[in-house]
């Protein structure tokens, strides 16, 4: 599991890094949610929301997750990515927010 340097955190997140160790260990919460870079169709980024649980499945063992943000809840997940495709247009003039997330990232999939 890797984490983005710049990690976007929900304001109703209260302990970040707690939330970082408790993932990176396993350990699941049962109103987190992550935002995450995968590779998509074609090779081209995707931004995915998805709940913590699911980073342990086999297939996140074996594919390691990049994950850009945490929220509490869907909705601040959704919200959060409201904000980034917000972000992403103002900075580049585009609405692709994971696009512009993986080139700040470095993100290759």
């Amino acid at each position: 599991m890797v984490f983005y340097d710049n990690l976007y955190v929900s304001p109703r997140i209260r302990k970040p890094r707690q939330i970082k160790k408790d993932l990176l260990r396993g350990k699941g919460h049962l109103s987190i949610y992550v935002l995450l870079l995968a590779k998509g169709p074609e090779g081209r980024p995707q931004l995915e929301i998805m709940h913590c649980a699911n980073l342990q499945t086999q297939y996140y063992r074996v594919h390691e997750p990049f994950i850009v943000g945490i929220a509490e809840g869907k909705a601040d997940a959704v919200d959060m990515v409201d904000a980034l495709t917000t972000e992403s247009f103002n900075m580049t003039g585009q609405w692709n927010a994971a696009e512009y997330l993986a080139s700040r990232a470095g993100f290759e999939g």
